[in-house]
Order: C-alpha cells, then structure tokens, then sequence
C-alpha cells in the first residue's frame, strides 16, 4: 500500500513553493544595497524582484501573477488612488500573498522600486 500525504499537507506544500518563487535570490539587491536611491538600478531589481508575480510590463500576466492576484501596477485607476506612501509600505511588509521585503532591501532600493513602480503607468 501506498503512502500519502493528506491533502492538506500537500496543498500547503504547493502553496509553500508557489509563494517563495515570488522571491528571488536578490543578487542585484545584495550589490547595491548601499547605493543611494539615485544609483539604484530599479528597474534591474524590479525584474529580480518583482517580475516573477508582476511580470516584467507590471500587468501581472504571469504565471504566479494570475495564481496569487498580484496587482497590475499599470492600471491607471490603482496609480491614481494609491499613494507613494502605500506602495512603499506593500513593498516592505507584503500585502496578501506578495511576500514582504523589508528585511531583504535596503530604504533606498524601496523608494527606487516605489518609483519605478510609478513609471509603469500607461501614458494617457
């Protein structure tokens, strides 16, 4: 007889992996984290940081996007009504699935995200 992994095991395993792939090793994040945010290549620590969940356009038609409803940051509604303040909080804490990165970027690299995040929108 075979044995199993109660369902619950298993789904939480999936969900275990699925959330760390909306993480990276931060390779770019580690060599300048003590670049002012001026010298911080954002757009570089987006698609090592962000891509994965929020694709590499922001419109969150990825794979780990669809599965974990990550924000489309190109929506000209969500940039109209969400301030600097709260994108730079969602990037430090993680909001719902989006894990929290904080611990792992330095101020600096969040504000040029928080930023870069901004030049997602669509020009109207």
């Amino acid at each position: 007889m075979k044995a199993t992994l109660p369902i619950a095991a298993l789904l939480a395993t999936a969900l275990t992996g699925m959330l760390s792939g909306c993480a990276s090793n931060n390779t770019l994040a580690k060599q300048q984290a003590a670049l002012p945010k001026e010298q911080v290549n954002a757009a570089g620590l987006f698609s090592e940081t962000c891509a994965r969940c929020h694709g590499a356009d922001g419109k969150a038609k990825t794979f780990h996007g669809r599965l974990l409803g990550a924000q489309n940051l190109t929506s000209v509604k969500w940039q109209s009504k969400t301030t600097d303040d709260t994108i730079i909080h969602a990037i430090k804490t993680g909001p719902g699935a989006m894990p929290a990165f904080g611990k792992k970027l330095s101020a600096a690299e969040i504000e040029a995200l928080a930023a870069y995040v901004r030049t997602l929108k669509p020009a109207q």
